[in-house]
């Protein structure tokens, strides 16, 4: 019988098993985050990043290595030996504290690096005492047969690059990475410009409620302001943005728009009960000043302040630390709309309740399930429908004020009128009075130009003799037009917040105001082909609608011959008044 079948073998291979380990599913900003994390409930009030540039073996420009320093309440030489152990944790499994696993820093350290150094000290006047951790030496102590231990923590000196780094002779923890060899260019960023700026952008975000409250987070020496997704704090990275825009905008500190706060208004804040806990959930609505007007959700200022990436995310909350800020499908209580990047969701969490977020290690992932979720949805709906209603209100109050859609269609209906001189009559008799369908020309003046009466004054006598009217305004409901007949006038108003109108029209009108040759070839076919399916839905909607009468075919045989006549007529007369 072969002994070597009846010897103990390891029960995990430990060098092999972190090598896999490398994979765990950490972002850089989430990885960085763990360290972060072991900084703050070591009660630091000052925490600095450095990655430090160099090249790669290929000659890449990539981070070396990354270096952490704080000034918390350091570890004593029997805590800092157990700093590299997997699964060791003073908080292990705790319900009141960030970290509970034992595992985050060091895989997340692994993930990106070889090896970890960790220094630390408690008091000033202490030595720097070290430890550290080495896969590579890991894996080679294992294959000589030897079991991988942490040896004591030795004193020893901080290195002279890091050195150079600190502000203050203080007591703390500094934390190395070194032979970083998973963040060259192209990697997680296109260049180490651009990544350095995503890692400030992220830790911004997802520690801005401690930055908020005092604790300094900086990253190559710059300090980091709080960006908030809800808007509510000040002194914000928004704050900041806004009110450079609009002062470069305006060149006068008196004007209204330049201020030292642009505040969200908070549209609902509830408590959802789950068992013996509390799950905070909080919705805003973004300032004027970044609603503006429609259309402009995606532009250079939008696009500063990450107001796209805000569309349908939720930002969740765990004692005080962003673990995810992410679009949970399903949860909106219908499908997420272009106007909910302007709306800031907050849902806010204790760590007793993990289990029901789906909260692991490495802190991603989250995501509510089943009771919970539903109720979550359920909150979600009524502030949500406000929000968008809200949206819209601004937007039309905008366009009225900038009488952005005046005139849109001045050259085709004066077209169409001309035509109109020898087509058929109108035999719609108004049945409203004087008095109201006066009430309707005034309602339309305010919509398209806004209160001033001499511009409204000017704009019903222009109107009051033409046979067609036609003006792009935005109002509720989820009719795509609305037509009145005033004694022979026929007054159309369309939906700017209907999808057709922005799907299929104002894309439209924008590539036909270009100029010449900035389009390109694939801009040109994708909104094609979108037109093909915008009117052919017309069309088929239109079938629909016939439909939900009992009796269609009598019910509309007139209205649809009568449309495809005077479509017929109006064609042939009114051609390349654009």
């Amino acid at each position: 019988m072969n002994t070597e079948l009846n010897r103990s073998v390891p029960f995990i291979k430990t060098g092999q098993a972190l090598q896999s380990l490398r994979d765990s599913g950490y972002s850089i900003e989430a990885a960085l985050g763990e360290v972060i994390d072991n900084s703050i409930e070591a009660e630091s009030n000052n925490i600095a990043i450095h990655l430090v540039e160099g090249k790669n073996k290929d000659g890449k420009k990539c981070v070396t290595k990354i270096v952490f320093i704080d000034d918390g309440t350091g570890m004593n030489t029997e805590l800092l030996q157990y700093y590299p152990q997997i699964g060791f944790s003073t908080r292990y499994m705790s319900t009141n504290t960030i970290g509970k696993y034992g595992v985050g820093s060091k895989f997340a350290a692994l993930n990106f690096a070889r090896r970890f150094d960790v220094w630390s000290r408690v008091n000033v006047d202490d030595p720097w005492m070290h430890v550290y951790f080495d896969l590579d030496k890991t894996i080679e102590t294992e294959q000589a047969g030897e079991e991988p231990m942490v040896e004591t923590p030795k004193e020893l000196r901080l290195q002279k690059e890091v050195r150079d780094l600190l502000t203050t002779e203080a007591k703390g923890t500094v934390v190395v990475w070194s032979r970083v060899d998973r963040l060259e260019d192209g990697r997680h960023a296109l260049h180490y410009d651009e990544l350095v700026q995503d890692i400030k952008k992220e830790l911004a975000r997802m520690f801005r409620h401690f930055i908020d409250g005092g604790i300094k987070i900086s990253v190559n020496g710059q300090s980091l302001l709080a960006y908030d997704p809800l808007m509510i704090m000040k002194n914000s990275f928004q704050d900041k943005e806004l009110k450079k825009y609009y002062l470069a905008l305006t060149k006068d500190k008196a004007d209204s728009r330049v201020k030292e706060h642009y505040d969200a208004r908070v549209i609902d804040e509830r408590s959802i009960k789950v068992e013996d806990s509390t799950v905070l959930l909080k919705v805003t609505l973004y300032p004027k000043e970044i609603i503006r007007s429609r259309g402009r959700g995606g532009d250079t200022l939008a696009t500063k302040l990450r107001v796209p990436e805000n569309e349908g995310a939720i930002s969740f909350i765990r004692l005080g630390r962003e673990v995810a800020y992410t679009n949970v499908p399903r949860i909106f209580p219908s499908r997420v709309e272009n106007p909910d990047r302007f709306i800031g969701i907050e849902v806010s969490f204790s760590p007793d309740l993990d289990g029901y977020f789906g909260v692991r290690n490495v802190k991603r992932g989250v995501e509510p399930h089943g009771e919970l979720r539903m109720k979550i949805r359920e909150a979600l709906r009524n502030p949500i429908t406000q929000a968008r209603k809200v949206i819209e209100d601004i937007w039309g109050e905008v366009s009225r004020e900038e009488q952005e859609h005046q005139g849109e269609y001045n050259p085709i209906t004066q077209a169409a009128n001309e035509a109109n001189k020898t087509m058929p009559k109108s035999r719609a008799i108004s049945q409203q009075t004087a008095a109201e369908i006066e009430e309707v020309i005034d309602e339309l003046a305010m919509d398209v130009v806004g209160s001033d009466s001499k511009l409204q004054q000017d704009y019903k006598a222009k109107i009051r003799k033409e046979p067609f009217v036609i003006e792009s305004v935005s109002f509720a409901g989820k009719e795509f037009f609305d037509i009145k007949h005033l004694n022979g006038q026929v007054i159309i108003r369309i939906n700017t917040r209907h999808p057709f109108y922005r799907e299929m029209y104002k894309p439209i009108k924008d590539i036909a105001q270009s100029d010449p040759g900035t389009v390109t070839g694939d801009q040109a076919v994708k909104i094609s082909r979108r037109t093909i399916e915008a009117l052919t839905l017309l069309i088929l909607s239109y079938g629909k609608a016939e439909s939900m009468n009992n009796n269609p075919d009598e019910a509309y045989r007139d209205l649809t011959g009568y449309w495809g006549q005077f479509l017929h007529s109006l064609m042939g007369r009114v051609k390349d008044v654009l």
